[in-house]
C-alpha cells in the first residue's frame, strides 16, 4: 500500500462505512499479530454482521429491549464460560484474530438459544469491551449502569463448574469398525458403560449370532468390541 501507487485506503472512509468497532476488530480478525497481512476489505462485512448479531441480542429489528433477568439455564452458562476462557487464554498469547473467533461463535450459540439474560450478556459485553469498546459502551448504559464499561476493574473470569460435560460421546466400534455413537454419563464408570454398550439396540444388530470375546473400555474416549 503506498501513494506512489495511488492504492492507500484511507481508515476514515471505512469507518464511515461500517464503523469504528468493525474496523478495529477486522485489523485484529486479518490475521495474527505478529506476521504481514493483505489488506483486503472483502471479509469485513462477517464482523459488521457479528456486531448486528451481538445488537440482536439485546434489541430487536423493532427496537424492542429484550435483555431479562431471567436465570439462564447450563448450556447458555457453558457457551459463556467457553469463551471467556479461551478468550483469556488466547489475550496472553496476543492471538487477537482467534479471540474474535471466539465472539462469533459464543454470539451465534447464544443466538440460538434465545439468550436475553442479563446474567450471560454483561459479563459478555465485559469481555468484548477491549476489543469493541463503542458498542459495548452503548450496549453498558442501556443496561442501566452509570459508569463507563472500561473503568470496571475486573475482567472475566471463567467459572469451571460450567465447563464439565455432563455428558460423553463415545463412539463404539466392532472389531474395530465404528457402528454407533451413544451419548453416556460423563460420571459412569467403566463397568457402566460396558453393559450399556452391549445393551444398545444398533450394537445388538452387529453382533448377533456372535461371540463377545472382549470388552475395551477407554474411559471418555471409546468402546470397543471384539467379537467372534
Amino acid at each position: 500500500m503506498s501513494k506512489r501507487y495511488f492504492n492507500v485506503v484511507n481508515p476514515d472512509d471505512v469507518v464511515r462505512t461500517y464503523g469504528a468497532d468493525c474496523f478495529r476488530m477486522y485489523e485484529m480478525f486479518l490475521g495474527p499479530i505478529d506476521q504481514a497481512k493483505p489488506w483486503d476489505t472483502k471479509g469485513i462485512d462477517g464482523v459488521s454482521k457479528f456486531l448486528r448479531r451481538l445488537w440482536s441480542l439485546f434489541i430487536d429489528d423493532k427496537g424492542q429491549w429484550l435483555v431479562n433477568d431471567e436465570e439462564p439455564d447450563r448450556e447458555m452458562l457453558k457457551i459463556l464460560h467457553t469463551a471467556i476462557k479461551r478468550v483469556r487464554e488466547d489475550l496472553e498469547r496476543f492471538s487477537l484474530n482467534t479471540c474474535i473467533s471466539h465472539f462469533m461463535i459464543c454470539v451465534n450459540e447464544l443466538k440460538k438459544k434465545n439468550a436475553h439474560q442479563s446474567a450471560i450478556l454483561e459479563p459478555l459485553l465485559l469481555l468484548l469491551a477491549p476489543f469493541a469498546p463503542h458498542i459495548s459502551e452503548e450496549l453498558w448504559h442501556r443496561l442501566g449502569h452509570e459508569g463507563s464499561i472500561h473503568a470496571i476493574g475486573q475482567y472475566p473470569v471463567e467459572d469451571e463448574q460450567w465447563l464439565v460435560e455432563d455428558v460423553i460421546s463415545y463412539p463404539i466400534s466392532i472389531n474395530g469398525k465404528k457402528r454407533a455413537v451413544v451419548e453416556f454419563p460423563a460420571s459412569a464408570d467403566k463397568e457402566t458403560l460396558e453393559r450399556e454398550a452391549l445393551e444398545n439396540e444398533v450394537v445388538k444388530k452387529w453382533i448377533e449370532g456372535m461371540t463377545v470375546r472382549k470388552v475395551i473400555v477407554v474411559p471418555g474416549r471409546m468402546i470397543n468390541l471384539v467379537v467372534g
